[in-house]
């Protein structure tokens, strides 16, 4: 949506499998006045075919759809048109991993790599990053907290709920996991990639 209110003469399809998602959208689009120009599919992004290609394809934490990052540079990559934009956001680690990381995230050390070896990915498959932003430590904060917090927040509006018990949980498991887990450990970039050129 923020693309589309800095181009408004742009089009936007959005992909997901979750209908409270898709309904969340949806809302927000009206309310910003961009319904006219998003449709929202229903769909597996893994087996999502456009009607034609797109000038900017965004994975921003979702490369777990295509298996990984480099399989969103090929999933999702394959829906760019040659002088398109794709911005894909991946972790890497920050500093080696520690057990706790691996553990709070149920990962292996080579389940991500460094941020040299993320753009070493990306060259290899035929994309360069053009420019990249590397979240910073309060980002990070801001967005583990709005994400615990909101879940918290439900489950302490609506005591009464049969969900209510499991929103708490999920969110103090996920609370701990990260601040005795990844916390500074687990990056966060987000790469602008265009397709190699071939040059003569």
């Amino acid at each position: 949506m923020q693309a589309l209110a800095h181009y408004p003469d742009g089009h936007a399809d959005g992909v997901d499998l979750s209908r409270y998602a898709l309904e969340r959208a949806e809302t927000a689009a009206a309310e910003r006045g961009l319904a006219d120009r998003l449709t929202l599919h229903e769909r597996d992004a893994r087996t999502y075919v456009p009607d034609g290609d797109y000038d900017l394809v965004l994975s921003v934490g979702s490369t777990h759809v295509f298996d990984g990052f480099a399989g969103t540079l090929r999933g999702a990559g394959r829906h760019v048109n040659p002088d398109g934009i794709l911005l894909v956001g991946e972790g890497f680690w920050q500093v080696p991993p520690t057990w706790p990381a691996l553990a709070a995230l149920d990962a292996k050390p080579e389940d991500f790599t460094d941020l040299a070896g993320l753009v070493d990915v990306a060259e290899e498959a035929g994309w360069t990053p053009v420019y990249a932003h590397v979240s910073d430590a309060a980002e990070w904060d801001n967005y583990e907290w709005s994400w615990i917090g909101s879940l918290t927040e439900w489950a302490v509006d609506n005591p009464g709920h049969p969900d209510a018990v499991d929103a708490l949980a999920a969110a103090r498991e996920h609370r701990d996991q990260w601040l005795r887990g990844y916390r500074n450990v687990l990056g966060f970039v987000t790469l602008v990639l265009r397709r190699q050129a071939r040059l003569n």
